[in-house]
Order: C-alpha cells, then sequence, then structure tokens
C-alpha cells in the first residue's frame, strides 16, 4: 500500500458519488463556518456533527482519529496553557519554583474554545481527504486555480516525506542495533546529523534517476495537472452546506436561548 502523509485512498480506488473538488469546496466553507463560532457548545455540535456525517461516510474513524492525534500537541497546547496567560478574572494561583501563576476564568474558557476548534477543523479535513485520492486532491486544487508550480511542490510533499520517514526510522533502527542508544548527547546528535544528511543525498540521487528515466519516456520537464471537474450528485453537498448554515446560525442558537430562559 502506498503511503501518504494524508490519509489518501490509492489511486485505483473506486471513486464516490461526490467530486474531489465539491469535496474540498466543501469542506473549506464548513471550516470558515467553525472558524467564526465563539461559543464552545455550538463546536462542540459540530464536532458531533462530524461525526455522525463521516460515520454515515463509512469513514474508517481509526485511521483518522490516528493521524489527527499527531496535531495534538498544538490542541494541548491552548488547552493547558492559555489559562496561564489570558484573562483577568483569577480564580486561583500557582505556586513554582519561578514566582506564581495565576488562573484566569477567561483562559480556561478561550482554551477550551480554541482547542476544541482546532479538533474540529482537524477532523473535518481528515475525515473529507481520507475520501479523496491523491491524484483527485491534486485535480481538485487544480479545478480551483491553484497554481502548477504549488501544486507541484505540494504533490512531492505529500508523496515523498512519509518515504522520507520510513527511510530515516529503518536507518535509525539499524544504528540502534550498532549502539546509538548507548552514546553520549554529543554523539547521538552527530549521528542523527549524518543520518539526515544521507538520506537528503540519497534522495538527490534518486531525483536525478528519476527524472532522467522520465525524459526517456517523453516527459518534456512541465508538470501538468487535470482539473477534477463537478459532477451532478455535487448539488447534495449545496443541500447540506445550506443545512450547515441554518443549523449554526439560526435553529441551534434559538435552541440554547431557549435552554436558558
Amino acid at each position: 500500500m502506498a503511503k501518504f502523509l494524508l490519509p489518501f485512498h490509492e489511486d485505483h480506488s473506486r471513486l464516490g458519488p461526490f467530486s474531489p473538488t465539491a469535496m474540498v469546496l466543501s469542506s473549506f466553507i464548513s471550516a470558515v463556518m467553525i472558524t467564526i463560532q465563539t461559543d464552545l457548545r455550538m463546536i462542540l455540535v459540530v464536532i458531533g456533527m462530524i461525526a455522525i456525517g463521516g460515520t454515515a461516510a463509512r469513514t474508517n474513524w481509526r485511521h483518522v482519529i490516528s493521524l489527527a492525534a499527531r496535531f495534538e500537541i498544538a490542541i494541548l497546547f491552548w488547552i493547558f496553557f492559555m489559562p496561564f496567560l489570558y484573562g483577568s478574572t483569577v480564580i486561583g494561583t500557582i505556586a513554582t519554583p519561578w514566582g506564581s501563576l495565576n488562573v484566569y476564568s477567561e483562559g480556561i474558557g478561550f482554551g477550551l474554545l480554541l482547542g476544541s476548534r482546532m479538533f474540529a477543523l482537524i477532523l473535518l479535513f481528515v475525515g473529507t481527504f481520507s475520501h479523496l485520492t491523491l491524484s483527485g486532491f491534486i485535480g481538485a486544487l487544480r479545478t480551483i486555480r491553484v497554481p502548477n508550480t504549488i501544486l507541484g511542490s505540494l504533490l512531492i510533499m505529500l508523496r515523498y516525506i512519509p518515504l522520507f520517514i520510513e527511510e530515516r526510522k529503518r536507518m535509525q533502527d539499524a544504528q540502534s542495533l550498532r549502539g546509538f542508544e548507548r552514546g553520549t548527547w554529543s554523539d547521538r546528535i552527530r549521528s542523527l546529523g549524518s543520518l539526515v544528511g544521507s538520506n537528503i543525498d540519497r534522495a538527490f540521487d534518486r531525483s536525478i534517476s528519476v527524472y532522467e528515466s522520465m525524459k526517456l519516456r517523453g516527459f518534456g520537464g512541465r508538470v501538468t495537472i487535470k482539473g477534477a471537474g463537478f459532477r451532478r450528485a455535487d448539488i447534495a453537498l449545496v443541500f447540506v452546506l445550506v443545512l450547515l448554515a441554518v443549523s449554526l446560525f439560526v435553529v441551534f442558537p434559538i435552541i440554547f436561548e431557549a435552554m436558558l430562559l
């Protein structure tokens, strides 16, 4: 199975009912609606809606959650550090060797809001990408007029970085069998630098070989990426976006206000 930086399907996988372009555009529009939400309850509702919609679309949540967990540090930063950095209402003080840290109530709410919002966005995009192929995703970006130079770099990054990580792990395991873990910190840093440098050197040699082989097969030196287009079934996504907008900006605010009465 090919490995990508994001959970894309293989190019020979069966396509879904919606076009990649419509799915990418719907994800971006939904992300904008999520980003402007300032109510934590609304973000939690959105996360629930993403979970329900993804389950209905047969999303491989095990794979999606494992990839989304890689962004855990960014999410936890806002949740754990924002209460000490933002706010004016002190609800507690923590003594440390470097001084006292005040815990602010506004910081707790703001940190939970930002962390939940980031988690919702990550689930949205990673879940959407799990239903696309890499070529379909690149084609969708081309359809919405993303320049070829950016798409070429993005294609190389998404396809090659996982291979670089895998090769680095194999070399690191080989070094570990030869006493890599028993060296001093300076020895480990030098060894790691040599590891990264050798990987880059091998990648450069490999790129030259691939380019020469492509030229022998008629490659003209310019990457041409075709758009993905739209389908009739994409109209259903328009109704989903309208329903999401009405729910987030009309229905649920009224429900939350009624619950407070």
